[in-house]
């Protein structure tokens, strides 16, 4: 849904202003190439890939010691003077207070949904990609999961593979089927 239709695009100040109306309260905000757009929410299959993916990513930090700041579904972030909102996000800083997180994820995730737009999801993996951020798209439907690490070509796990945290979590390491779940 885009909230504002104007010829010079939208400042992250701007959404920050639009985000803080009663009105928009509750709504998800993304700024994606000027125009702000509303997040919309994901069926609970989705959200619980996500939490998955939490989970293992947390118990690989804690275990190895690393620092780990998780956000599923509703975490915000400046990205290159774009404000997205990835449905799995990690860092290794603090999560900040303020709308949007100033400070970039390291790795995102977006749960694809068969209501998501082709070109809104181009946009987006355009953005993390610029900005040179792991980038894992997940689609339930088929049971894959696309994986786009900085400066490699894009590959495809299937249920069967193994997926990794790159250059971003060197030695983590989780199967597709223990993500998807039983």
């Amino acid at each position: 849904m885009v909230f504002q239709s104007q010829i010079a695009p939208i400042t992250v100040a701007q959404l920050q202003e639009q985000a803080a109306f009663p009105e928009n309260a509750d709504k998800l905000l993304e700024l994606i190439d000027g125009e702000i757009v509303e997040k919309m929410p994901g069926s609970t299959r989705n959200s619980t890939l996500a939490f998955n993916m939490g989970f293992f990513v947390q118990t690989f930090c804690q275990k190895n010691n690393i620092p780990c700041y998780v956000s599923i579904g509703d975490g915000a972030y400046s990205v290159n003077g774009n404000v997205l909102a990835p449905d799995f996000a990690y860092k290794q800083t603090p999560m900040a207070d303020e709308y949007p997180d100033p400070v970039s994820p390291l790795w995102a995730i977006e749960v694809i949904s068969p209501n998501d737009k082709a070109s809104e999801i181009r946009k987006k993996r355009l953005k993390y990609l610029e900005a040179d951020i792991l980038y894992w798209e997940m689609y339930p439907q088929s049971r894959s999961i696309d994986v786009y690490a900085p400066g490699q070509t894009m590959r495809t796990i299937g249920i069967d593979g193994i997926l990794d945290g790159g250059a971003v979590l060197p030695d983590f390491k989780v199967s597709a089927k223990d993500l998807w779940g039983k």
